[in-house]
């Protein structure tokens, strides 16, 4: 009787190990779902170059469905400076941003479809490196 109440507590106590498993590893696959979703319009900003300091950036964005989407551009104080409805599979803009400071400048993108709003934020951080080379040559 001693010997069946052992090997009953030894499954019991395996099958609970194996369901806590089972169970720990369910909100992994969730929650790696979700975030392949959030990200439906891959949404991407390049630095190009720059005119009179003032830097000019590339906003590129792959709308693989061909969906009709809202695209808008702000600054962080929340003025627009860039709006457009279009169903291109592939949108391409040049901006320039007036800004002369050396101050970080920073951009939000918010991509409207079908009601659902993805925003991104992106910072432009500038650096001036002035480097003076001198060299002495015998003639």
């Amino acid at each position: 009787m001693k010997n069946v109440n052992m090997q009953l507590k030894s499954i019991v106590a395996a099958m609970s190990v194996a369901v806590l498993v089972g169970l720990s590893a369910a909100p992994v696959f969730a929650n790696t779902e979700k975030k392949a979703k959030a990200k439906d319009v891959p949404v991407e900003v390049k630095y190009i170059g720059s005119n009179d300091q003032s830097p000019i950036v590339e906003l590129s964005l792959n709308n693989e469905s061909g969906e009709e989407i809202t695209v808008q551009l702000r600054d962080m104080d929340g003025y627009v400076l860039y709006s457009v409805t279009s169903s291109d599979k592939k949108i391409t803009r040049k901006f320039q941003i007036d800004n002369h400071s050396m101050e970080p400048i920073q951009l939000k993108v918010a991509v409207a479809k079908k009601g659902k709003v993805q925003t991104d934020v992106f910072q432009i951080n500038r650096s001036r490196v002035v480097v003076e080379d001198v060299v002495v040559a015998k003639m």
